[in-house]
């Protein structure tokens, strides 16, 4: 603190303690702690206490004893702070603060006294002020610290404490006179004493009958009722001992066990095996005593039935009395315990000295001892009642026959023998047999000679039309053995041919392949097929060469007696139908596939497609072959002819080119030699891919001049007339709706034969149906994998229909549902 600091303080605190100074002066400032007086005899006065000096009392004489915190001008050092007289205080310096409730002021010297203007510190006090200035208020509990309120009863005592400038008893419960005194026991009002000075609480208790009122008063903490009698235990008199306004006496004797009737009437131990009861003045039952009962209702002879032991209210088939009414087994209900099943349905358990038991009657099959038994009849019924009838004779009820084959089978039904019926089933029949007739191809045995279908094997029983150049095609479209006229079938196992049926659908040429050689046949080829479609006569081979010298031989190409594909070059190569315009005949035939290849004669017989016509030559010597031949380009312009040296064998040793491309001409070898005569084939081969060929003349004229014979391509359609006419609903195509009812296209597949002018009309009077329409026809392979399917489907337009549409061809795995097929064999 600086001086200054120091000064203000001493000031302050001088003034506090009322110091005073000589009225003579004083030597030193407002600090100084002893001042001189007037009677002091040092006469010099100056920094000294009663004339004692700084260095009386044995106090060394280099000790320096402060005089003062604030230095004076003398010479001395005043504060002991190893200086002299530094910031001495003199009038008219600051003095004092402005902190708290203290104001700063000047230092004065007033009547010889130092003094300080302003307003000085003083003690705190409980105000809410800040009196000692030290920047705190209120600050130590200023005039608190005391016990306050009482400790007496109830109360708690508490101390004072300065809070928000107020002096308050904090902590202390309660206050002598502050609560009212109450009865419990307690001090309430914590004046010393409990319970003390109540008022009276009123009357308690009534004044009926014999009773008198009480006081109410407090007694040990608690109200009770003080003075007066309650009410006790009636007595059967004329007083109103139990005070409840009854001046009966509160016995009712209607009701009363003790007094029943009349006082001291008591029904204890009057009635037998029970206990009793007040009822209308009258003894009665209570209740019965255990296993004791009150059958009659009658009270005065007690609980007369028993002893008897209550097993509950419904009644048991055991023989014994379980509801104790006197009753045995009465009203039982009986248990579903009987089989209700066949005969012994409607059987009611019946209870019986020992129990329930079913008792079975009627046709229920039971031993001596009534047990159900194993059955044995045929008669209908469920005898041993397991839900089985006539199981003794598992045969009823299921199919028999008479015995005899095929379609003369009679069937029936086994049956009991009413006459006999504990005898074996008889066969009763309800669908007799047909008598026995003529084989067909139908899945049955029509003779009834043990073999189904028998001679279809063989192709006996199929309908074949004979087409000339001694072969034979189906009649129509071959169906499934089991075929109906609206399901295809499923047995597999051979081909037949007959109408009225679905045709065989969903195979595959393979699948169809196989279905003919079932029956000894084939697929038809191309050829033989478009010639039964189109009503011409193949060729029958060998051919004999007339005897003339200009006589001659003339054959459509298509008209072969084989046609045999090759492979060249990694291709497989064939002759194949060909509609070029301006063949003859059916078709023409062409060398497929176009691939530029030119094969020479050594070659041509071994990589080479050929087509053979068998020749019984009558004459030796140099023979020609005239080819009727087209070609498209300059490259695709020759074949090989041969004729064979051996019947087995050819010899393609001739090389014919055509004159002019893109038309059709006749073209001539040079000279053939047969050295003999007899059967001898002749050969085309193919030399140059592309080629087409329509017509061969074979001939021992030399002639240059060119043949001119053709022959008619026979019907565009299979109808009976005008079949190069087409008319729109006489086979099934897509014009041909399946149901002339229903409104749209129908393209269903018929029953085959349906259609009574869809057939090639031939010389033969057995002409095959549904060349045209219906189903498609597998043929036979052109090559490996390459499967012609002709004559159109249901589905079809016109021009898809015609016996020369050849362009249907898929491989081996095909197979659709408007794709059939027909077979051909060698006439027998």
């Amino acid at each position: 603190m600086s001086r200054r600091g120091w000064s203000r303080a001493i000031a302050a605190l001088a003034l506090a303690l009322g110091v005073a100074v000589g009225a003579s002066g004083c030597a030193l400032d407002a600090q100084c702690l002893d001042c001189v007086t007037g009677d002091d005899d040092d006469g010099g006065g100056g920094n000294q206490d009663g004339g004692v000096d700084a260095n009386d009392g044995g106090t060394p004489p280099d000790a320096c004893i402060p005089t003062g915190f604030n230095e004076e001008c003398n010479g001395l050092d005043d504060d002991c702070d190893g200086e002299t007289d530094e910031d001495a205080l003199t009038v008219g310096d600051d003095c004092g603060t402005d902190e708290g409730e203290c104001t700063a002021g000047v230092v004065t010297c007033v009547d010889g006294d130092l003094g300080c203007t302003g307003v000085p510190a003083a003690p705190e006090a409980c105000d809410d002020l800040d009196n000692d200035c030290d920047g705190e208020v209120d600050e130590g509990n200023p005039e608190g610290g005391e016990e306050c309120g009482t400790d007496v009863g109830e109360c708690i005592a508490g101390l004072t404490t300065c809070v928000g400038g107020v002096v308050d008893c904090v902590g202390d419960v309660g206050a002598v006179g502050m609560v009212a005194e109450s009865c419990d026991g307690l001090d309430n009002d914590c004046d010393g004493e409990f319970d003390e000075d109540l008022p009276t609480m009123g009357s308690c208790g009534t004044d009926t009958g014999e009773c008198m009122f009480g006081t109410l008063m407090c007694v040990g903490g608690g109200v009770q009722c003080v003075g007066g009698d309650g009410p006790v235990l009636e007595l059967c008199d004329t007083l109103d001992q139990d005070c409840d306004g009854n001046p009966t006496n509160g016995f009712n004797l209607t009701i009363d066990i003790a007094n029943c009737g009349t006082c001291g009437h008591s029904c204890v131990g009057e009635l037998d095996n029970a206990s009793e009861k007040c009822e209308g003045g009258q003894c009665a039952i209570a209740s019965c005593e255990a296993d004791y009962h009150d059958n009659n209702g009658v009270d005065a002879d007690g609980c007369e039935y028993g002893p008897c032991e209550f097993a509950g209210p419904v009644e048991a088939c055991n023989n014994v009395d379980d509801d104790c009414d006197g009753d045995v087994d009465e009203n039982i209900a009986p248990p579903p315990l009987c089989n209700q099943v066949g005969a012994c349905a409607g059987t009611v358990a019946t209870c019986t000295a020992s129990g329930w038991d079913c008792v079975y009657t009627g046709d229920v099959s039971v031993d001596a001892m009534g047990n159900l038994t194993p059955e044995t009849e045929c008669d209908g019924v469920d005898n041993d009642c397991d839900g089985r009838v006539d199981e003794s004779h598992p045969l009823e009820g299921t199919a028999c026959n008479d015995g005899a084959n095929g379609v003369c089978r009679a069937f029936g039904t086994y049956a009991c023998d009413a006459a006999d019926e504990d005898g074996p089933v008889v066969c009763v029949i309800d669908t007799p047999g047909q008598p026995a007739g003529t084989e067909v191809c139908d899945n049955l045995d029509n003779n009834c000679n043990g073999t189904v279908d028998d001679g279809a094997s063989t192709g006996a029983l199929q309908d074949w039309v004979t087409i000339g150049g001694g072969k034979q095609i189906m009649k129509y479209e071959a169906s499934k053995p089991d075929a109906t006229t609206s399901l295809v079938g499923s047995v597999t196992t051979h081909a037949c041919s007959r109408s009225g049926v679905q045709p065989w659908t969903n195979v595959t040429q393979p699948q169809a392949e196989a279905a003919c050689a079932s029956i000894g046949a084939r697929l038809c080829t191309e050829q033989e097929w478009h010639m039964a479609c189109s009503a011409r006569t193949p060729t029958t081979f060998p051919v004999t060469e007339p005897a003339a010298s200009n006589g001659y031989i003339f054959l459509e190409a298509e008209d072969h007696v084989a046609n045999t594909p090759r492979t060249s070059g990694g291709t497989i190569r064939a002759w194949v139908p060909d509609y070029t315009p301006g063949f003859s005949g059916l078709s023409a035939l062409r060398a497929s596939p176009d691939t530029g290849a030119d094969l020479s004669a050594a070659n041509a017989d071994a990589q080479g497609p050929r087509l053979d016509f068998t020749v019984d030559f009558t004459q030796t010597g140099n023979h020609y072959v005239w080819v009727r031949m087209y070609s498209p380009q300059s490259n695709d312009d020759t074949l090989w002819v041969g004729i064979s040296t051996a019947p087995a064998t050819t010899d393609p040793t001739r090389s014919i080119q055509t004159a002019v491309n893109n038309a059709w001409v006749w073209q001539r070898t040079g000279s053939i030699s047969v050295p003999a005569t007899g059967v001898r084939t002749v050969s085309l081969y193919m030399r140059e891919d592309g080629l087409r060929v329509d017509s061969i003349v074979i001939t021992r004229s030399s002639s240059t001049t060119a043949p001119t014979e053709t022959s008619t391509n026979g019907g565009d359609w299979a109808f009976a007339s005008n079949p190069d006419t087409y008319v729109g609903t006489t086979c099934n195509g897509d014009d041909y709706d399946t149901d002339g009812v229903a409104a749209g296209d129908q393209d269903a597949v018929l029953p085959t034969g349906t259609l009574g002018q869809c057939y090639a009309n031939r010389t033969d009077p057995h002409d095959a149906f549904d060349l045209t329409g219906n189903v498609k026809e597998w043929t036979a392979e052109r090559t490996p994998g390459v499967n012609p399917a002709r004559g159109g489907a249901s589905n079809n337009e016109e021009q898809g229909l015609t016996c020369a549409n050849a362009f249907t061809a898929a491989n081996d795995s095909f197979f659709f549902p408007n794709v059939g097929f027909r077979c051909c064999r060698a006439t027998p």
